[in-house]
């Protein structure tokens, strides 16, 4: 396990502050890869650690220390990619702090403040780490347990920074590992591991949100799953696209049954094909956007949502 004091860059003495009540490498913080001022990307790290002061209090262990901070989000899987195109990029907002003894991902709001989620990985529970990408970077990581997970859109600086420090922490760090050896959650009121699938913290006993709720709140209320899981902006804009999607197909679906009249231009009416065709294609939009809806959804909650 790495000390606090480990050296970094050779040209920067160490320097170990506390400007918000938790140790910090600041010669490491607000640096860039030469260990020089890194200007406007380490005020940003210092915006981003003033908001997470509090967490960061609590969540750190004795002896220690933060030494970065990056902005990046957990990569959504493929049909959340292609189906929702960049608004995807606002899925899974997370905060990389990188301390001497472990990878803490820390679920933010936009407003950049924390989200109640906390998860941490020791830097011996990973077996393999690196970075791709050219305008934005990926954080690649193998677990030793096996498990595989990718961060995406870290600012390119970010990423050149991380990928050096994993340099440092990864090869100093054999043989510290936890009992997982992988990416954990852990609980935000006593910090206690949390075990997949099981939406009560065993210690304290916080109560999460589950899979089964959200499951009948998808199927039940147009954009429910995303109100569920605290993601409003979405379940309005989805409750009005499922409530569209339909009202329509059954309107379409008396059509092609003769109740309704349809009229693609005066005096035309809409033959019986092509009523059903636009029916089951409203009908399949409902159907699909209700599965991305909980796919989306059920990832938030396997991070633990604390259920008040």
């Amino acid at each position: 396990m790495p000390a606090a004091e480990i050296a970094v860059h050779p040209n920067q003495e160490v320097r170990v502050s506390s400007p918000w009540g938790f140790p910090l490498r600041e010669d490491v913080a607000f640096t860039d890869l030469t260990g020089l001022d890194a200007g406007r990307a380490g005020r940003r790290v210092r915006q981003s650690l003033e908001k997470l002061q509090e967490p960061l209090r609590r969540i750190l262990e004795p002896g220690e220390t933060v030494f970065y901070f990056a902005l990046a989000q957990i990569m959504p899987g493929k049909p959340e990619r292609y189906l929702l195109g960049v608004q995807s990029h606002s899925l899974a907002l997370a905060g990389l702090v990188l301390t001497n003894r472990r990878l803490l991902h820390l679920s933010l709001r936009w407003s950049g403040k924390w989200n109640r989620n906390v998860r941490s990985a020791r830097w011996g529970d990973i077996k393999e780490a690196h970075i791709t990408g050219f305008r934005y970077g990926k954080l690649h990581l193998e677990y030793a347990s096996g498990a595989k997970e990718v961060y995406w859109r870290i600012r390119k600086d970010a990423a050149k920074k991380i990928e050096f420090l994993l340099s440092v922490f990864v090869p100093a760090s054999v043989g510290d590992t936890s009992t997982a050896r992988s990416m954990v959650s852990l609980c935000p009121q006593c910090l206690a591991e949390l075990q997949r699938g099981v939406y009560a913290c065993p210690v304290c006993g916080l109560k999460f949100k589950d899979e089964r709720t959200v499951l009948v709140h998808a199927v039940l209320i147009p954009g429910g799953a995303y109100f569920y899981t605290g993601l409003n902006l979405w379940g309005v804009a989805h409750a009005c696209i499922d409530f569209a999607a339909l009202v329509t197909a059954i309107i379409w679906a008396l059509a092609a049954m003769g109740r309704v009249h349809m009229e693609l231009r005066p005096g035309v009416p809409a033959g019986t094909h092509l009523c059903a065709f636009v029916a089951s294609v409203m009908a399949t939009l409902l159907v699909v956007d209700t599965w991305l809806s909980i796919r989306i959804s059920r990832n938030a909650i396997r991070r633990f949502i604390p259920d008040a």
